[in-house]
Formats: C-alpha cells, sequence, structure tokens
C-alpha cells in the first residue's frame, strides 16, 4: 500500500509531524520499532512505581495568559493536556564556590536575592528581559518566512553569532550573576561560552514568562493520547516495525522493514538522528550531508537513576522540586570535569512536590541524573558493564545524600538505573546523546534554520532533537509542525 507520508520513528517530533498532516487529510504511515510510541517520553513500571523517563518540565506551554506555542498547536489539534505549574522551587549548590542557594517564589524574588548576593544584578538583569523579548518576536518573525523584518530587531542581529557568555558580559551582567543564571545551561546542553545566545535567550524567554509545566499524568498517557488523536484522524502506526533500509525510487520513496516488509510513499520524514539514517539506512551520497556532520558535535549522555521510596518526600525532608550540584557554577570548567565517571555535578527532580499523585500515598519518586560529556561508556565491554553500572548509581546516590544531607538509601523500595547503552537502543541516538548534536557555533537553532531551505534533500526531511530547533520537547514537537508546513506548502505551490 502507498502513503502520502511516512514517518520513520514516533517520538515528539514523528507524533507532531503525523499529527498536522493527518489532520491535513493526508495519507499518513508511522512506522516505530518499539513497541509503544515516545521514544524517552515514556513511563517504566517497577513494582508499585510509574517513573517517568524525562520530561518533568514542559517548555513553552504558558499559561491563560501568556500562552506558548505548544497550546496553541494542542488546542488546533483538538487535544486536551492536563498539566500543572511547576513553582521556582530549585536548590543549587556548588562544591567549590560554596554558593547554595534555594529559588523560591517568582522570579522577581530570584532578581531581589541576587541583588543581595551580587550588587548591579538587579538593574542589568531587568535590562536583560527586553533584550529576550526582542530576540523571541524576531524569532517568530524568522518563523513566519518574515527575513525582511529583521532589521526591526537590532539585538537579534548584533548576537546572533555571539555565544551566551559573551552576550551577557555585553549586556554588563556581573560576572557571578552570569554563572548563577546559567545554571540551567544543563537543560540545554552546551557551555555557555559555547552556546549561541539566541539559543539561551529563546530558552530562558519561555522559561521567565511563560513558566514551565508538568503533566498531571504520566508520559506514556500523554504520548498514547497525540497517537489515539492521530489515529482519530485516519492515520496508522505499525509498532514492533524496525526500518532497515530507506530507498530513493525517484517519484517515491520506498521504506524497507527488516523483515523485508517495504511501503511507499513521496515523502519519508525521520524521527531520528540524520548521523543514524545517514550511517544506516540510506545508500546513498550526499557531500554537504557529510560535512554537515562532520562539523557537529554530538551532546553529553548520561546515567540515570529513578528511585522509588517508602516514604513521603515531607518526611525524608525533600523540600524542592529540583536539586542541581555543580564542582562549580562556571559551566565551561564544568564541562571539562564530565570527561570522567565522577565530576560532582548532578540533577536530581522530585516529581511529588507538583503533583502528590507522582506515586502511591507515603511513597516518594526521587530522579538523579549525571551526564558525561565524552565516549567514556565506550570504553565499557560486556564483562564490567553491570558492575560499573551499578558503582555509578550507588556513588550518585552516597553523593547526593552527603552533599545535600538527606537520608534516601535506607527508604529505596525500588530502583532502576539506565545508561547510554539503554538511551542509544530506545532512540537510535548514537552514544545515547541525550539532546542531538550540541547547538555550537555555526549548528545552532537559527543557522540550521536559515539553511534549511538550501540543504533540504528531496523527499526527505528530519523531525526531533536532530532537526532544526534543537533539543526539548517543546522544540522537538515544533519541528514536526514547522517541517510539515513547509511540505503542504510546496504541495500546495506544485498544484
Amino acid at each position: 500500500m502507498n502513503y502520502d507520508y511516512i514517518i520513520v520513528g514516533a517520538g515528539i517530533g514523528g507524533l507532531s509531524a503525523s499529527l498536522n498532516l493527518a489532520f491535513n487529510k493526508k495519507k499518513v504511515l508511522i512506522l516505530e520499532k518499539n513497541s509503544l510510541p515516545g521514544g524517552l517520553v515514556t513511563t517504566i513500571k517497577r513494582g508499585r512505581f510509574e517513573f517517568d523517563a524525562s520530561l518533568y518540565d514542559l517548555m513553552d506551554y504558558g499559561s491563560e495568559e501568556h500562552v506558548g506555542s505548544l497550546q496553541r498547536l494542542f488546542k488546533k489539534f483538538n487535544l486536551d493536556i492536563d498539566v500543572l505549574p511547576i513553582p521556582y522551587n530549585i536548590r543549587i549548590k556548588s562544591l567549590d564556590d560554596k554558593f547554595d542557594e534555594v529559588i523560591k517564589g517568582d522570579i522577581d524574588d530570584w532578581i531581589l536575592r541576587l541583588e543581595e548576593l551580587y550588587s548591579g544584578s538587579m538593574s542589568t538583569f531587568r535590562s536583560l528581559l527586553p533584550v529576550l523579548k526582542e530576540i523571541d518576536e524576531a524569532l517568530n518573525a524568522l518563523k513566519k518566512g518574515k527575513k525582511n523584518a529583521l532589521k526591526d530587531f537590532p539585538n537579534f542581529t548584533k548576537y546572533l553569532d555571539k555565544n551566551a557568555y559573551d552576550a551577557l558580559v555585553d549586556l554588563n551582567l556581573p560576572t557571578e550573576t552570569i554563572h548563577v543564571l546559567g545554571y540551567l545551561w544543563i537543560e540545554i546542553g552546551s557551555p555557555l561560552n559555547k552556546l549561541s545566545f539566541i539559543d539561551f535567550a529563546e530558552f530562558m524567554y519561555k522559561y521567565i514568562f511563560k513558566r514551565p509545566v508538568a503533566l498531571s499524568n504520566k508520559n506514556i498517557d500523554f504520548i498514547l493520547k497525540l497517537a489515539k488523536r492521530f489515529q482519530e484522524l485516519d492515520g496508522k502506526i505499525y509498532y514492533r516495525s524496525c526500518v532497515s533500509e530507506i530507498k530513493d525510487l525517484g517519484e517515491m520513496q520506498e521504506v524497507i522493514l527488516k523483515d523485508g516488509t517495504s511501503y511507499k510513499a513521496k515523502e519519508v520524514i525521520c524521527d531520528l538522528s540524520e548521523r543514524y539514517v545517514f550511517k544506516n539506512l540510506i545508500k546513498k551520497d550526499y557531500p554537504f550531508v557529510n560535512q554537515k556532520e562532520n562539523a557537529r558535535t554530538l551532546s553529553m549522555n548520561g546515567l540515570v537513576v529513578y528511585l522509588g521510596l517508602n516514604k513521603s518526600y515531607q518526611d525524608l525532608k525533600l523540600y524542592n522540586y529540583r536539586y542541581y550540584e555543580f564542582q562549580n557554577l562556571n559551566s565551561a570548567a564544568n564541562m571539562k570535569s564530565m570527561k570522567e565517571f565522577y565530576h560532582h555535578t548532578i540533577e536530581a527532580i522530585v516529581p511529588n512536590i507538583v503533583n502528590e499523585k507522582a506515586s502511591p500515598k507515603n511513597t516518594t519518586i526521587l530522579v538523579l541524573k549525571t551526564l558525561y560529556n565524552d565516549v567514556l561508556w565506550n570504553k565499557i565491554n560486556a564483562s564490567n558493564y553491570y558492575q560499573i553500572k551499578n558503582d555509578l548509581a550507588n556513588g550518585l546516590i552516597e553523593e547526593f545524600e552527603s552533599t545535600f544531607n538527606i537520608d534516601i538509601k535506607e527508604y529505596i523500595e525500588e530502583m532502576v538505573v539506565a545508561t547510554p547503552f539503554t538511551f542509544e537502543r530506545f532512540t537510535n541516538n548514537i552514544n545515547g546523546s541525550f539532546f542531538g548534536p550540541m547547538r555550537l557555533g555555526y549548528d545552532n537553532s537559527i543557522h540550521r534554520f536559515i539553511s534549511y531551505e538550501e540543504e533540504r534533500i528531496p523527499h526527505l526531511s528530519f523531525v526531533g532533537s536532530s532537526s532544526l530547533f534543537g533539543s526539548g520537547v517543546d522544540n522537538a514537537f515544533y519541528s514536526g509542525y514547522y517541517i510539515t508546513e513547509k511540505l503542504l506548502e510546496d504541495e500546495r505551490r506544485n498544484d
């Protein structure tokens, strides 16, 4: 059977692309190698606990007053997604800088605290806010095809090729304030001295003005709702369908599965890393693709420990939604230290702080994550894998206890440990990288966006974290929508 579009991979980008195409009455087939959609946006069951593998902060959803792009798209596709507001309730501890603060209340409270810590923070931070807003407006103009309008956004042009650290220095923020504000670099996957200021500004604008939210239900409930809506629009999903080859037949594309089954479509859209697709699925050479891939740097991978604790978060004294431990607050220095297995950078999250129903009554879920900026895991083999995995997990737990003076080990009822090999198996991301290629230098999201038209491959597109807008559920979802809108425009132009 032939289709208008075949989507390879039912991650967030693939589901978004399929929804938009089916919404526009196209004949769409999704091929997913796993038994469920969502990629890493999924749920793991162990005993009486259900651990969300990822997605604890849904960016660019917004509120009733400040509606985000994601909320608009959900409404367009008639998706009723239940969310909960996330409070500013974050503890940041830097070991060698002796910085230990809790962000509470609204952003204004945090600005006041920064001013107490570092004189000059308040006025310079407030002068940064209109710059963030201007860059957001410029990005929206670009997405709407209004490239000529960029002359109306001088700060966008000024900072287009500056990294986040240099731009913040230029905007006169105190050095200490830059490092403290930049703690969220770890959520974007690039250190401040390499990360494009435009990407940083976009993230901060969403974070400050549109406030992240959390899902009321589990990851898998959210994902299945997207898949169900796609099927209501007459789309088809075939699970356990692992693609082995994509063939260019000229007017049609053929997608061949490992079992020999094949399907044809006018267009193929991949929710997979470009590196994986061109290395494993396509037997055709595209010189500019090789050049682009050689110029890219894969993002960090990591180890995640999911803990089900048989005590309430109040009794455990886990009072904050997120915890961050750094060796120091200099993102570049932290990045260098991540080439070792033990480097004192930890992210932790307590979902129960926002959602009391995240786990059974009088229990708590605690998720610990540490990242690696190297191919450390390539040195591991079958003989030492489980020993190293367990040693790292136990070391992470002990360090969290020691750093934040919180006892958790004796209350562990269930534990799941996921390594880069786990994530690579689920997503096909090379080395199990979390964020796709880092947004560095001329491979940041703006340059990807500007060069999109000249780098397009006939009848083949990419969505998700390797696509235009980089990592994050909101960016992945928007990439699926944006790419398919371009393809639908092409169809209308050619009719």
